[in-house]
């Protein structure tokens, strides 16, 4: 089996077919083109960035696992009593909370993957500039779109494998390897901490920022990263390292856009169901290029499968008001509660839901709770609540009762995303499972080391400087 490290250094640009109104992704997925040819002029840049985009679309990553991760382990989802011996083995380790750097599934499939999205996210921001062909402000579009996919996916490999920001002063924790450029096959890169892992992601969105801004593109809908998504992606980075008033000005950039607007609540469960971006969708991933059923098939509504492998649990159910229209969201299916959010039709699953207005909302809404501005907290609140369920009563909170409001809000509006494992670390919060089959760790009292997943035993068996989570060595 290849070191994880070398799948860092040596993976290579795959190429995707999808529908779209850009030519260059209608693309056989099995080519594949060497670095120096692929990077020779504009055209095969824009192929490379595709296979950046497709990277996020992974199994291992957005697609599904990344997802059911943060579902099964903060709660929302449990297994089915339909579910085959393949798929209870698969995620078991998951759900029970029962990582090990031996494992070469979960830990080990995310660590190799994420560091392969980031090779190609380099590679793309390293060759753009010498390319032939295409103008400047093209050339900018591109590099602002690689740096975002780069600082997400390093955003999601800390959110995975290192401590929330303040779990030490200044967050000077390990955090992870940090890669600014596809480095040598002989390197052995140390981690950084989590605060210069967080500042290099804020400095890299930052600047694809004003890429984007100053190279807009009109011929990209809602399945393309935009500037309006490093604004989104860049105030979710400032609240997880509770940078209140940064994360305020992001999100309030955000919302203010006149690109973007609730969906009214008589169109909420219809817009969801549609499968093409609504107006409140701020970026979207392409799923459609797939012929494969993947979340439909564990938590959604599935095409051709005739099971599905997991059920939304009691403990989220349980959270809606009777009147609140998101529970039409939520359907059965074979004696299973899924989610509408995902579904298949003829091998095609529904795309991916990545940053949506109403996050922006709760973000303002919580960092304004927290620095002691409940008018605007009560505010946002009041407009995601309302929009769920016309008649629910005005948040008339304050303090600590708000920001938990906030917080119980977020894990409604955002259910099955793939946000609440990754928010109960973030806010330093037990693990509480009621409705749930795992046949261990149930409930995790925080800071338990299990938060954190163990690094993967091939990359610290090549990585002589490689650190090993606490609670695995």
């Amino acid at each position: 089996m290849m070191r994880t490290t070398l799948y860092i250094m040596l993976s290579l640009l795959m190429l995707l077919s999808a529908t779209s109104c850009e030519e260059f992704l209608n693309r056989d997925p099995e080519d594949k083109i060497s670095n120096d040819g692929l990077f020779k002029d504009m055209t095969g840049v824009k192929y490379a960035l595709a296979g950046a985009y497709n990277s996020l679309a992974d199994n291992d990553y957005y697609r599904k696992n990344f997802i059911l991760n943060a579902e099964l382990k903060g709660g929302n989802v449990k297994f089915s009593s339909n579910i085959v011996e393949m798929y209870m083995d698969r995620y078991r380790d998951t759900y029970n909370f029962n990582h090990s750097p031996n494992d070469e599934r979960t830990s080990y499939y995310f660590y190799r993957h994420l560091y392969e999205v980031l090779n190609m996210a380099n590679n793309v921001i390293a060759n753009t500039p010498d390319a032939k062909g295409g103008t400047q402000a093209e050339k900018d579009h591109v590099l602002g779109e690689a740096r975002t996919i780069r600082a997400l996916a390093h955003f999601d490999l800390v959110r995975l494998f290192a401590r929330r920001y303040d779990y030490t002063n200044n967050a000077q924790h390990p955090g992870i390897v940090i890669v600014r450029q596809s480095p040598d096959v002989f390197d052995q890169p140390e981690r950084s901490t989590v605060y210069e892992t967080y500042r290099f992601i804020v400095d890299d969105l930052k600047q694809a920022i004003n890429l984007l801004e100053n190279s807009p593109s009109k011929d990209k809908g809602d399945l393309w990263i935009s500037a309006a998504t490093a604004k989104a992606i860049l105030a979710r980075v400032y609240l997880y390292k509770e940078d209140w008033n940064n994360a305020i000005d992001m999100a309030t950039q955000v919302i203010q856009n006149n690109n973007y607007n609730l969906v009214p609540h008589q169109q909420y469960v219809e817009k969801f169901t549609q499968d093409q971006p609504s107006q409140e969708d701020i970026w979207m991933l392409d799923n459609s290029y797939e012929l494969a059923e993947a979340l439909s098939k564990f938590i959604g509504v599935p095409g051709n499968a005739d099971k599905t492998q997991m059920s939304v649990s009691k403990d989220l159910l349980n959270l809606y008001e009777q009147e609140d229209v998101r529970q039409e969201l939520f359907t059965t299916y074979e004696n299973d509660t899924v989610c509408r959010k995902y579904q298949a039709e003829n091998n095609i699953e529904s795309n991916i839901p990545m940053v949506r207005l109403p996050e922006m909302y709760l973000i303002r809404a919580e960092a304004s709770a927290r620095i002691g501005e409940p008018i605007q907290a009560r505010s946002d609140l009041d407009k995601i609540r309302k929009r769920a369920n016309p008649d629910a009563p005005f948040p008339n909170l304050t303090g600590q009762e708000l920001i938990d409001q906030i917080i119980l809000e977020k894990r409604k509006e955002l259910a099955l995303e793939g946000h609440l494992f990754y928010e109960l670390k973030r806010l330093g919060r037990d693990i509480n499972r009621t409705d749930c089959n795992a046949t261990r760790n149930q409930n995790l009292t925080y800071p338990d080391y299990r938060y954190v997943m163990p690094i993967p035993k091939d990359e610290m068996d090549y990585n002589q400087n490689m650190i090993q989570n606490e609670g695995y060595k």
